[in-house]
């Protein structure tokens, strides 16, 4: 099994980009107007890159661990206070993180508590209010509200999305009960007709009326054949629409287990036995993520290049390494007939990409 599968567009945490980095260069005014010694000026450089390499790290976990780095972000800018006002910068991004994580009771608790270590630390330290206090408030305060305000837009837009899908399933689950009638409706209709001809048939070769008899075949195998039709053209219309209503049912049952879940992309029309192979493998793979996973946050995605349909899953949860067992075996069987793959990975979550050549696509009117 490939274990650098192709890149999956798109990013769990997209609200936090590195771009906001830009601002943190702040930090570095005080450079203008303050003396610094060779040594003052090399911890300024270190402290800076541990700042950075702590804020790209909280930007890739889920809420219950980006605490470690807020925490790390809050002591670096205690820490190094004492010889640079510049440290106010800090506060900024720890109020955007705490924002967009937590709750509104810990955003404005852990708010309170570092207003008051920044009042405090500008007594002691005795900078000017413009230099240190005011924009380390200020980017607290409002840059915070920001985080926190992206976090419910986020949620708003989810719970939109779930909407939506809800309402595509229930559309789903209606075609699939009239696809069911039709099915009864028409093998009822059917069996009747060739038990009947089967019967009289019997009857007439037990009266040596083989002729007729031979006619009353002859009818039964056409109307065998042509219900046959029938039921393949139906149940092919049902498998047709079942990959989306199965997507649906998947992603709401991971919400149901407290998963935010991102889809993405297109859901395509496959044919029949590679509908079938997808649902099998995200159906295997879901069942991991619940039963595996210690994440939160999960994104199936669905796209196309010249060659191939891709389709991508992947989450957040705590794994160190992937051990494929008979499910994800059986997957690379399946996929295999159909000259696909399976690729996965594990960084900071799983990745699972499924790949079939474009042929398997659903050729419309075909």
């Amino acid at each position: 099994m490939n274990n650098h599968p192709e890149h999956c567009a798109g990013s769990i945490y997209s609200a936090k980009s590195w771009v906001w980095l830009v601002f943190s260069l702040w930090y570095f005014f005080p450079v203008y107007y303050m003396p610094l010694t060779p040594f003052g000026k090399t911890l300024l450089v270190g402290a800076y890159f541990l700042f950075v390499s702590l804020y790209l790290w909280a930007i890739t976990l889920s809420p219950q661990q980006v605490w470690k780095p807020i925490l790390g972000i809050s002591l670096l800018a205690l820490a190094i206070t004492p010889y640079t006002p510049g440290s106010g910068t800090f506060f900024s991004y720890v109020g955007f993180l705490v924002g967009f994580s937590y709750r509104t009771k810990i955003w404005l608790a852990v708010t309170a508590f570092l207003t008051f270590m920044i009042i405090g630390m500008h007594f002691y330290f005795k900078y000017p209010l413009p230099y240190f206090a005011f924009p380390a408030l200020s980017g607290l305060i409002t840059i915070g509200i920001i985080g926190y305000v992206e976090k419910l837009r986020l949620e708003a837009r989810i719970s939109q999305q779930k909407s939506y899908q809800e309402i595509e399933q229930l559309a789903v689950i209606a075609e699939r009960e009239r696809i069911a009638r039709d099915l009864h409706d028409i093998l009822g209709h059917t069996l009747s007709s060739i038990a009947l001809k089967a019967e009289l048939a019997e009857k007439l070769l037990t009266q040596d009326k083989q002729e007729q008899a031979k006619q009353h075949l002859s009818e039964l195998h056409q109307i065998a054949r042509n219900s046959l039709s029938l039921v393949r053209q139906t149940v092919s219309g049902y498998k047709h629409r079942g990959l989306s209503g199965e997507v649906m049912e998947l992603c709401d049952k991971l919400r149901q287990k407290g998963f935010l879940v991102e889809l993405q992309g297109d859901i395509p029309h496959l044919t029949p036995r590679a509908e079938t192979a997808i649902i099998l493998a995200l159906t295997e793979l879901t069942t991991n993520v619940l039963r595996h996973s210690k994440g939160n946050h999960c994104q199936i995605e669905f796209r196309q290049n010249d060659d191939k349909i891709l389709v991508c899953m992947r989450d957040n949860g705590d794994v160190k390494s992937l051990v494929p067992g008979n499910g994800l075996q059986g997957i690379q069987e399946r996929l295999n007939a159909l000259m696909g793959d399976l690729q996965s990975s594990v960084n900071k979550g799983c990745e699972f990409i499924i790949s079939l050549p474009r042929n398997e696509l659903h050729q419309q009117g075909s």
